[in-house]
């Protein structure tokens, strides 16, 4: 079997370098968003369950937290010590809520909306800026669910 050489220059140790810290600011990094309505905005797409609870456990604010069902099934059922941080979880993708038996109902702000801009309206509702508002999304959709969220809070 013949080794094959291959010749790694600076340059192209750079430019892999490059790409990879854009990828890591980019569709799968948490993004901090400024603040709107006076709270601090935060979206996610396609979070590492590990690192998504550890960073809303680490919030100083009661989190009202937006995203998929799906997500927001698995942190709780994984991770049921970010509860002690959530205040309000409004699911986006589901008209109802689907998680019986789910320690998610020891909430007393539950919300299940078909569509991201119902849910959006849900959170406009919130007066207290003392919060932190969490958008986080997943799969095929997610690059379209961020750029709708972005152009809604900063719309």
């Amino acid at each position: 079997m013949k080794k094959l050489k291959t010749a790694i220059t600076e340059a192209d140790l750079l430019q892999a370098r490059k790409e990879g810290l854009e990828r890591a600011r980019s569709l799968d990094a948490m993004q901090a968003l400024g603040k709107w309505k006076g709270m601090d905005i935060f979206a996610w797409a396609n979070p590492h369950f590990d690192a998504l609870s550890t960073v809303i456990s680490s919030f100083p604010f009661p989190v009202i937290w937006v995203g998929k069902q799906s997500q927001i099934k698995c942190a709780v059922k994984y991770y049921p010590g970010i509860l002690d941080t959530i205040e309000t979880v409004v699911i986006c993708d589901q008209g109802s809520v689907k998680m019986s038996g789910e320690a998610i109902f020891n909430l007393e702000k539950v919300a299940a909306t078909g569509d991201l801009d119902s849910a959006m309206k849900i959170v406009a509702s919130f007066d207290d800026a003392r919060r932190v508002f969490l958008f986080t999304t997943e799969g095929d959709t997610s690059l379209s669910d961020l750029n709708k969220f972005q152009a809604y809070i900063h719309g």
